[in-house]
This record gives C-alpha cells, sequence and structure tokens, in this order.
C-alpha cells in the first residue's frame, strides 16, 4: 500500500477578540493578541485505505498518533499567543470554536482540526503587567486516501478573550 506525505502548519491569520465589562462603571482596557508560534503538527504519511489523528499537547511540543499514520518527525510546535493590555491582575475568560478545516493551497482537499485545548484552565489570571502567554493544542484528523502535501488554514480562527 502507497504512503502519502503530509505536512500541516497551521497559520493563525485571523483573530477576533471580543471585549466583555465586568461592571458599567468600570473602564476595560483593550486586549492586544498575538500569534508567538503557530501550531505545527509535523509530517506522517497516511495510508491510502485509512487514515487516522494527530494530537498536539498544549503541554509541551508533542504528539500522539493514532490509525494508519506512519510518523516521519518533522517541526512539532504547540501554538503560543500572547494576550498583553490587559487589566493588571485581572481575570479573563479566552474561547475558541469547537473545530475548523484547513486546506491543501487552492485544491478542494481538506482536514478537521478539531479538540482545541489550552494549557491553562478558564478563568486566566494576567500577570501584574496585565499579560499572559497560553499554549494551543489540538486533534488533527487524516483522512484514508488524504491527498499529500502542504495544508494550511486560510482565514484561521476566531479567539474571543472576556473580562471575568
Amino acid at each position: 500500500m502507497p504512503l502519502r506525505m503530509i505536512s500541516v502548519v497551521l497559520a493563525f491569520g485571523l483573530i477576533c477578540l471580543t471585549l466583555g465589562l465586568a461592571a458599567p462603571a468600570q473602564a476595560q482596557t483593550p486586549f492586544t493578541l498575538e500569534w508567538k508560534t503557530k501550531m505545527k503538527f509535523g509530517t506522517v504519511a497516511s495510508d491510502e485505505a485509512a487514515g487516522g489523528t494527530i494530537v498536539l499537547s498544549p503541554a509541551a511540543d508533542t504528539t500522539t498518533i493514532t490509525g494508519s499514520l506512519t510518523d516521519f518527525g518533522g517541526t512539532i510546535k504547540r501554538g503560543k499567543l500572547r494576550i498583553t493590555g490587559g487589566n493588571s491582575k485581572a481575570f479573563v475568560i479566552v474561547s475558541w470554536p469547537s473545530s475548523f478545516t484547513i486546506r491543501k493551497g487552492t485544491s478542494t482537499h481538506v482536514m478537521t482540526v478539531s479538540n482545541i485545548t489550552m494549557n491553562l484552565t478558564n478563568p486566566v489570571k494576567l500577570s501584574n503587567s496585565g499579560a499572559k502567554t497560553i499554549y494551543f493544542g489540538a486533534t488533527l484528523t487524516i483522512g484514508a486516501d488524504q491527498k499529500k502535501g502542504t495544508y494550511n488554514d486560510e482565514g484561521g480562527f476566531t479567539i474571543d478573550v472576556n473580562y471575568l
């Protein structure tokens, strides 16, 4: 059975910021969100008859591979997001969609990224300077007969950060 090489880099392009106010009389400082590191799932080969998943940990630059995938190493990086500009020692809620789709170039070949997780638990406490670094992981589902190539997100996904 032939194997197909797949490399996945998620370059999150869109970050949406939603601010929720703790109380009507309190002024809240707006946030700045900056991706420091893109999620990278490494390089795998998929079987024509069956696919599998790659689970990227938010706690370390490691993956767990299941199904009929062969691991060829490559770069593995959890996503790293920096929140700055918040109120000192404030608590925030960080949320994101349950899944999104990535695509091979402009083709119709897609994969799903789901089960997005972070290394912290909500609510997240900002530092004395109103900042925090958060690491993200996720599950990438690779289908049977997935076409070889490099897959990227097109528009990214939305992350909401709200004051508690």
